[in-house]
Order: structure tokens, then C-alpha cells, then sequence
């Protein structure tokens, strides 16, 4: 350290005066947000939906879990259990979004002082089903961080530290300065990089570190910093650096993250801010009666784009767990809002329209398939208002999607659009070739399976 750094006052730690005016400006970032009403409790509940599936995949992949996006966001927000994926890596998944919901909760009541207690609680959350006897117990042996010169404190010095630590953990996490201020930043580097130091568990150790250190931007009216898997080896080198007592790598990294994170905030607000006003006006344009009606149709087909899409779901668990002809990846992107599908009705521009999106790979062929909403075509305009379209990725690896319908080349299944009547309950389908068809999902959903892998994967 230099003449110049600043000592964190109850702490061990110091940093580089020449980053005060990064943290202050980050700081009124955060501060004027929250006084132009722009954090408005819509936007705060997408954007936690958002950073929550981003944080637990890259704080596990930083660990080493296998998980991608996809699969974390399946195994979180789905439940479900993924074949030929490590149950380990899908536990400590479900584990790490448990601790995260207990961690808000933990956020929400910032009066209460963050206890010992709690740290050992998250911890026992994230090995939950992991490693059950080591879960928010102190290590009773001495361990070694891979690649690190570092050797944390003996086993049994860890009480007493650990006793040190949450006594600055719980004053610190009592949030007396208001949202924004300086101080909860330095903190929540403070609570990350003290409790690394100590590492009291034989393992879980950096998930618990970051679950803290977000918990105390949170406290203190900060979006939470995500650290990812890219940023892993700039993360090492500044926890390193940490252990001399000197904070400023570790702050310069979070200041990095905290920027991104708001980043985000500004543009749901952003989009938060356009939709209402695009939804205010488009509501005036329909009277009481019409538009009552409008709900009662999009609530029944919702329902059907909902079994759809289970249909979906299921059939590619079948095709993983019995199908030697390769792997399907299954990608859900919600369903349409009924503000949208107002839209669609009226002809107004809708954007965001994906529904899902299905990934075939065997070797080194894959297809892309993506199923989005959009106007009826004249041949389904009758039948129903809002369709879904088919396209598929065109050339394979460009992320451009053409519409089936509108590709030239032999090698395309028939089925390009699908629609629903609500009045009378069923699914209407259109083909490459003009035809329409009323039928179940299930039979053609195979044909359409079954016509991938023949135009795609058969030779």
C-alpha cells in the first residue's frame, strides 16, 4: 500500500485512495435511480428474476459446475432434473437459489444485524444434499487453496476469528447510512474478502463469500454484483492480493460488476417505462366490454400455448433419456403477455415475441428451431388472431432465423405455423404446402420430431 490508501475503519483491510471517486460514482448512480423513481417495484421484480438465474450459473461455474444458462434456468425455475448431468451439479443449482431466497429475505429486514448464526445457515443451504455432514460446520482440519500461496488460519484458531468477523458482520450489516451510501460498497468488499481469509468450511467457501457480499449491496440499496466465470482468474488475482489486506483489486473488480448490474437496471426501467405507456394507450383503444372479452380468449388460449409447450418439454426428456440418435435442447422463453397479444389483435408492432426454442445436435450436425408468436397468416386468419411461426437457424451458427415457410431449400420440415381456436378448444396447423389441418398436439408434434431428424440427421 501507499501513503495515498485509506484504512477501512474496524477491519484489517486498506485500499487505493485513487479509486474514491469510482465508488462515489458508482454510489450516486445508485442514489439517483432510486430518487427519479425509476426502480419502480415491476422493475426491481424482472431484473431480480434476471440477475437471479445469471448469478447462481456463473457463481457455480466459477466452482466448476457443468451447468450452462439454460440448464440452470430448467433446473431452478422448472424443477426439473436434467439427464446426463451431474446430480451434484444440479443439487448445488436448487442449493445456491435456496440460500438466494433466503438471502433476501435476510436483505429485506436490514434493521436486524447479520448473525453468525445466519452465515453458518447459508452455508448449510448451499451443501445441502451435497455434503450434509460438513454443511454449516467449521472444518476440523487444516486445508490449502488450489494455486494459491495462501494457507488459511488453522482449525482451531476459527472461533475466535470467526467470532471477530461476525462481531464487525453485524454492525456493519445495520444499514445506518441510507441507500447508496460509499460505505455499504466498501462493505460488502470488506464481508467478501475477510470471510475468504478465514475460509472456516472445508468447501462451499466462495459461494458463501459472494451470497455475503451481495447481501450487503442489497442492504444497502445496490444491484447485486455478479463475478463471472470470465472474470475468474482478474477474481483469483485480486482475492490474492486480499490476503496482504490490500482491498483495491477486489474493489476495482466489484466497482466493474456493480457498473454492469446497473447497467441492466437502467435498461428494464428503460423498457419498464415504454411498456406501460405502449399498454396505457392501447388500452383506451378497446371499450369495458371488448376488452373483458379479449381476457376470457387469451386466459383460455394461454392455457393451450401452456400444454404446447409442456408437450414440448416432455418430448424431449423422452427423446434424451431413450433416443441413441443425439441430444435435444430445450430453451422456454415464457409466454406471450396478454398486452401483446392485444396488440397482435389491433395490428399493432409487438417485439420479444419467442416462446421456444428447440437445439438438435448429433456429432457435429446441429438444427436450430425457434418457435415465436406473430400475426396470423390469411390461411389461419379465420381460425385464430395470434399464431405461432417456425423457423429455424439459417445458416447453422449465425443466430438468424428464417420462417420455415419462407426457406427454399428441400430440406425443411412441412409444419410452419400453428394456431389455436378458443371458442372451439382445438389446434389448427399450417404446411409448407398451403395445407390446413385441426389436430392433436401430440400426434403432430411426433410428425414434426420425427421429420427433424429425417431432413436433418438422417444420412
Amino acid at each position: 500500500m501507499t501513503e495515498a490508501s485509506r484504512s477501512i475503519e474496524g477491519t484489517p483491510y486498506a485500499y487505493e485512495s485513487v479509486l474514491d471517486g469510482t465508488i462515489r460514482g458508482i454510489a450516486d448512480r445508485v442514489i439517483a435511480l432510486r430518487q427519479s423513481g425509476r426502480l419502480t417495484p415491476e422493475v426491481l421484480h424482472h431484473i431480480r428474476k434476471y440477475f437471479r438465474i445469471k448469478n447462481i450459473y456463473h457463481s457455480n461455474a466459477i466452482e466448476g459446475n457443468i451447468l450452462d444458462v439454460g440448464e440452470t434456468r430448467q433446473v431452478v425455475e422448472l424443477g426439473l432434473t436434467l439427464t446426463g448431468k451431474p446430480l451434484k451439479d444440479q443439487a448445488e443449482t436448487r442449493n445456491l437459489a435456496h440460500a438466494i431466497d433466503f438471502l433476501e429475505d435476510l436483505a429485506a429486514h436490514s434493521e436486524r444485524p447479520i448473525l453468525e448464526h445466519d452465515v453458518r445457515q447459508i452455508h448449510t443451504l448451499v451443501l445441502k444434499g451435497v455434503d450434509d455432514p460438513n454443511a454449516g460446520r467449521y472444518r476440523s482440519v487444516p486445508v490449502e487453496i488450489s494455486g494459491s500461496a495462501y494457507k488459511p488460519p488453522g482449525p482451531e484458531s476459527l472461533p475466535s476469528q470467526m467470532e471477530d468477523f461476525a462481531r464487525w458482520l453485524g454492525a456493519a450489516s445495520v444499514t445506518e447510512t441510507g441507500h447508496g451510501s460509499t460505505e455499504g460498497l466498501i462493505r460488502a468488499a470488506v464481508a467478501h474478502s475477510w470471510f475468504v481469509y478465514i475460509h472456516p468450511f472445508i468447501d462451499g467457501n466462495g459461494r458463501v463469500a459472494r451470497l455475503l457480499m451481495n447481501l450487503m449491496l442489497m442492504r444497502y440499496g445496490y444491484p447485486i454484483a455478479i463475478i463471472t466465470k470470465e472474470d475468474r482468474l482478474r477474481y483469483y488475482d485480486a482475492l490474492e492480493i486480499s490476503q496482504t489486506s490490500d482491498l483495491s483489486a477486489f474493489l476495482a473488480l466489484l466497482t466493474e460488476c456493480i457498473h454492469e448490474s446497473l447497467e441492466e437496471y437502467e435498461r428494464a426501467a428503460a423498457e419498464q417505462r415504454e411498456t406501460q405507456e405502449w399498454a396505457r394507450s392501447l388500452g383506451e383503444r378497446f371499450s369495458a366490454p371488448e376488452r373483458v372479452r379479449a381476457e376470457n380468449e387469451y386466459e383460455v388460449w394461454k392455457s393451450a400455448m401452456e400444454l404446447l409447450k409442456s408437450y414440448v418439454r416432455q418430448t424431449v426428456a423422452v427423446l434424451n433419456e431413450f433416443s441413441p440418435l443425439g441430444h435435444v435442447f430445450f430453451s422456454d422463453f415464457g409466454t406471450l403477455e396478454f398486452e401483446k397479444y392485444l396488440a397482435f389483435r389491433s395490428g399493432e408492432s409487438v417485439k420479444k415475441t419467442w416462446f421456444l426454442r428447440l437445439d438438435f445436435r448429433r456429432g457435429n450436425r446441429a438444427a436450430r428451431y425457434l418457435f415465436f408468436f406473430g400475426y396470423a397468416s390469411p390461411a389461419l386468419r379465420t381460425e385464430s388472431d395470434v399464431t405461432l411461426h417456425v423457423a429455424r437457424e439459417e445458416p447453422p451458427g449465425s443466430y438468424y432465423y428464417e420462417r420455415l415457410d419462407a426457406i427454399t431449400a428441400p430440406n425443411v420440415p412441412s409444419l410452419v405455423e400453428i394456431g389455436y381456436q378458443p371458442a372451439a378448444e382445438q389446434f389448427v396447423f399450417r404446411y409448407r404446402n398451403g395445407e390446413t389441418r385441426i389436430g392433436k398436439i401430440d400426434q403432430i408434434g411426433r410428425n414434426f420430431f420425427e421429420e427433424v431428424v429425417k431432413v436433418g440427421f438422417s444420412t
